[in-house]
């Protein structure tokens, strides 16, 4: 019975400790966010974490594509090869950065409708849609990654 609800106790205190790393707060030149994390701008214009604050979120695994490099992976069908949008400042497969495989039914997100994402994702600007919401595209639509 004892160690029943030690168990419990743990695996409570593992939960919540999960939760606050993955709310940890980052950016402005604050600490990195732990491996496999990645810190993600609060909002969609910034750039430069140096400037502006983040959130620490963990990265899904969306498989690497393109990119100059020999036999670089292709996506299956129904995924498209794009640059990772959740890397401010990526200029992606141009400089030789291998890119996502970003599914093509992918939830949509903010633009004119100010389409939310599904819990657990976030919305990033869609890469290369010629729409650049840090130039006066209020309307850019983004992708829920």
């Amino acid at each position: 019975m004892l160690i029943q609800h030690l168990l419990s106790l743990g695996l409570a205190s593992l939960a919540m400790a999960a939760d606050v790393i993955y709310d940890r707060p980052c950016g402005l030149k604050i600490a990195p966010c732990p491996r496999n994390q990645q810190c993600v701008p609060e909002s969609l214009g910034c750039t430069d974490l140096n400037v502006c604050r983040g959130t620490c979120v963990t990265l899904r695994d969306y498989g690497s594509c393109g990119g100059r490099r020999p036999d670089a992976p292709k996506c299956r069908d129904g995924a498209s090869c794009k640059d990772d949008p959740r890397i401010p400042g990526n200029c992606g497969m141009a400089c030789d950065r291998p890119g996502i495989c970003i599914p093509d039914n992918a939830p949509k997100c903010a633009g004119f409708g100010g389409l939310a994402c599904p819990r657990g994702l976030r919305c990033y600007d869609f890469p290369n849609d010629g729409c650049d919401p840090a130039h006066g595209g209020a309307d850019c639509i983004g992708v829920c990654l």
